[in-house]
């Protein structure tokens, strides 16, 4: 194989695919990348067994062929090279890839296509478009809320169910539960499925990269079977298995009724929600949030050595009511709400609270309370 192309562009889709490596694997070829001619094009590939991403990206082949580099090594190269030289690579029947640039001659060695995991390939019969902006915002509305227990594997992922036009996205690690409804998918649409959040975490990290190009009515081209789903984004494409396994019930777990419900600013309760988090343990700590007349009281204390007291002005009316909660999982959705008010829902101290954006109907978390120190 020998092949003449932009080193700009090489990097560029070296990066695209990077994140889809194994770093822990006991395959050693998966921590190379697949580089093959197709056409007047080279095509990218790479793989961790679960996810995969394969780019394409122009290039003048002189000699047609395939090998596995080291991306890592191959990466560090591309970046040491000068922006404006083209690059050269030629792979022999060895596997001895060099790389030229310039006066700048490298030389790695490579290991055969034969050796290398089969990507699948993207399947267009059944691919429907989904606006680039859409999908950022569901994911990063829910995926703070995926499980990092790897015991719980179905809650590893995101549950992604479209029906009837309307795409839902539910994430939870059994404290607290994160949903978000869109509507902009074709109607006839139908599927419940698992998705691994490193793959949606992949996908938003290609549309960014990509951002700077299209605009978030950029369109994605998006597959979803049996076993896997796959996502096109012009030259890349993204391939994921599914998690195998049944959802929890998430409908159990949002409150039905609220015997108290108040507004607050979002901005007020997130500022004052990070403040009172520097007084709470590390790991487990809480923070107190107490409703009384026309105001949000919010203090944090830790074994005496820190204490912490603020307090922001809501519309209150009711009996005092005090309630805690881990600051991390409250400002986490905080961070992800866009309107300027926040619907707080509160049963008691001991039922879970729900938190709507007051300007959006189909985005809620649900958080679990913590007990309340004496």
């Amino acid at each position: 194989m020998k092949i003449h192309c932009n080193r700009e562009d090489l990097s560029r889709g070296v990066q695209a695919i990077q994140s889809a490596l194994s770093a822990r694997s006991t395959l050693p070829i998966l921590i190379n990348f697949l580089m093959e001619t197709e056409d007047s094009k080279i095509k990218l590939s790479s793989t961790d067994l679960e996810v995969g991403v394969r780019h394409y990206l122009r290039a003048e082949v002189e000699s047609g062929g395939s090998v596995t580099i080291p991306a890592k090594k191959f990466g560090d190269i591309l970046h040491s090279l000068p922006d404006s030289e083209d690059v050269t690579i030629h792979a022999d029947s060895d596997n001895k890839v060099q790389i030229r640039c310039g006066k700048s001659r490298f030389v790695v060695m490579g290991m055969p296509k034969s050796d290398y995991p089969v990507l699948p390939g993207f399947s267009k019969e059944q691919a429907f478009e989904v606006s680039a902006g859409l999908l950022q915002e569901m994911v990063r509305k829910v995926s703070f809320a995926v499980s990092a227990d790897e015991t719980r594997y179905v809650l590893n992922g995101i549950y992604c169910v479209a029906e009837k036009g309307t795409w839902m996205m539910v994430a939870t690690d059994g404290r607290r539960l994160a949903l978000v409804r869109r509507k902009g998918i074709p109607p006839q649409q139908q599927f419940k499925v698992i998705i691994p959040t490193k793959a949606l975490q992949e996908l938003i990290r290609l549309l960014s990269a990509f951002s700077e190009k299209t605009s978030k009515e950029a369109r994605v081209l998006t597959s979803v079977s049996d076993n896997q789903v796959a996502f096109q984004i012009q030259e890349t494409t993204l391939i994921s298995r599914l998690i195998e396994g049944n959802f929890p019930n998430y409908e159990q777990v949002i409150p039905s009724k609220s015997d108290l419900s108040v507004e607050i600013p979002t901005q007020d309760l997130l500022a004052v929600t990070k403040r009172a988090a520097l007084c709470t343990a590390e790991r487990g700590g809480s923070v107190r949030y107490q409703l009384k007349k026309d105001s949000l009281g919010v203090s944090a204390s830790t074994h005496g050595l820190w204490e912490f007291e603020d307090e922001i002005k809501v519309e209150y009316s009711g009996e005092p009511f005090e309630i805690a909660f881990n600051p991390g999982f409250l400002a986490d959705m905080l961070k992800n709400v866009s309107s300027d008010k926040v619907s707080l829902n509160l049963t008691t101290p001991l039922n879970p609270g729900l938190l709507r954006p007051s300007n959006d109907a189909d985005y809620l978390c649900v958080i679990m309370p913590m007990r309340i120190q004496p």
